[in-house]
């Protein structure tokens, strides 16, 4: 199922306040300064959402040009916009919500495109990244066993470098964005999720929940199948999973984009994580990035949250990891962020000390267990961007996602 939300600037003079009353929402931005900050606030249930295109006028502005904003539905209703300029630290925005009654008929900023074989997600016209749900042209080139859908190839940059690589040559088990348990035991037989050429399992594609494009974000939800091989009855499920991955409007040399993850047991057996050095939520980088002479300087470049690069950073407890190099003329980079509230966050990485990958992986001292009565969960946020990487660019990053600031709605 597809959603749009779409709208037009064009019509300012129609704009109106919002038909149940005037609405004020008030951004606090907490400790830090925010610039570009992805926001949203919860409507209370006397908010009439209507049907007409939201706007938020800033009060400090009132001629500014207004801000569009998206409504999103789960349990609640939300409303969610991009910080329209800095906000410092320690200091609040009030804007007035204003609705414009016309319905608008142009194409909207951010969208999200499904084929039988993908789902394509643009700003504007460019191409921001791209989920697998077929084989590619790439994986008929090498052994089927290597064969995997259900992953995010190419994740691109404002100026079209592709960041990402899929069925590299030395590793063609790593496709760009992807998770996969490496180590596991399950009905007493270890499985290896990773490593497909070990051929023990099989990750797929099973189905998209819903995409939705607008004038904030393009979003998409789509399942996953984690199978064994090995089984007497094989392939056996094991675990089923759900991403959800919301790409945010934004301008200038970068995209945005957060992956929440879900799994839940396939059946009323448990998968035993066990103890072990890389494994979890990954990133393959660009062919580019990778020199095959074990004697040369890696082309690619590592940095950690704790400023340590690709040897010292291995294996050391991050917020944030940044992978970038010289590509196609310039320089670009991608970085990971973990949620503080993943599962043992904040979560060691893997830092491959010549291929350019690495891993949060929150096994690396201690294995755990998914049970089938509980969801292992994770969130994670990316940048992908042109230029060099900007380690106070990303802890303002970093600190939008781990600290958001305070919104409220009043009446």
């Amino acid at each position: 199922m597809h959603r749009l939300a779409i709208l037009s600037l064009a019509l300012f003079p129609f704009l109106a306040s919002a038909g149940d009353g005037e609405w004020t929402v008030t951004v606090s931005a907490g400790d830090h300064d925010r610039v570009a900050t992805p926001l949203s606030v919860e409507l209370p249930e006397e908010f009439v959402v209507g049907t007409g295109t939201i706007y938020l006028v800033p009060l400090d502005d009132p001629d500014a040009a207004p801000i569009p904003t998206q409504g999103l539905e789960g349990d609640s209703h939300w409303l969610v916009w991009v910080l329209d300029r800095r906000l410092p630290a320690d200091t609040s925005r009030a804007y007035r919500i204003l609705r414009r009654k016309e319905e608008a008929t142009a194409q909207p900023a951010m969208r999200c495109s499904e084929s039988e074989s993908a789902i394509t997600v643009t700003s504007g016209e460019r191409s921001v990244l791209r989920y697998v749900k077929t084989p590619t042209e790439e994986a008929a080139k090498n052994d089927p066993v290597y064969t995997r859908t259900g992953y995010i190839h190419p994740l691109m940059t404002p100026s079209g470098k592709t960041v990402t690589g899929d069925y590299a040559p030395d590793h063609p088990h790593q496709h760009a964005i992807f998770n996969a348990w490496t180590k596991t035991t399950f009905e007493g037989r270890p499985i290896n999720f990773w490593d497909q050429q070990k051929g023990h399992a099989r990750i797929s594609y099973t189905g998209t929940g819903e995409t939705i494009s607008g004038p904030v974000f393009a979003q998409f939800s789509v399942t996953h199948r984690h199978e064994d091989l090995t089984a007497p009855d094989h392939p056996r499920p094991v675990l089923e999973e759900t991403w959800l991955t919301r790409v945010y409007r934004t301008e200038g040399n970068y995209y945005l984009f957060d992956i929440r993850t879900a799994q839940r047991c396939a059946t009323e057996s448990p998968l035993v994580i066990e103890q072990y050095h890389y494994g979890g939520m990954a990133i393959r980088g660009t062919s580019a990035w990778f020199d095959p002479d074990k004697n040369a300087e890696p082309p690619a470049t590592f940095l950690t949250a704790s400023g340590l690069g690709r040897i010292e950073g291995n294996h050391s407890r991050e917020n944030w990891v940044a992978l970038s190099g010289l590509l196609d003329g310039g320089t670009a980079g991608v970085a990971m962020f973990s949620h503080p509230a993943n599962f043992r966050a904040p979560q060691w990485v893997r830092l491959h000390p010549t291929k350019p990958y690495f891993v949060f992986t929150p096994q690396v001292e201690e294995g755990f267990t998914i049970a089938p009565d509980k969801s292992y969960t994770g969130q994670y946020r990316y940048v992908a961007y042109d230029g060099e990487t900007d380690p106070e660019f990303l802890e303002s990053i970093w600190n939008d996602y781990a600290h958001p600031p305070k919104t409220r709605i009043d009446h």
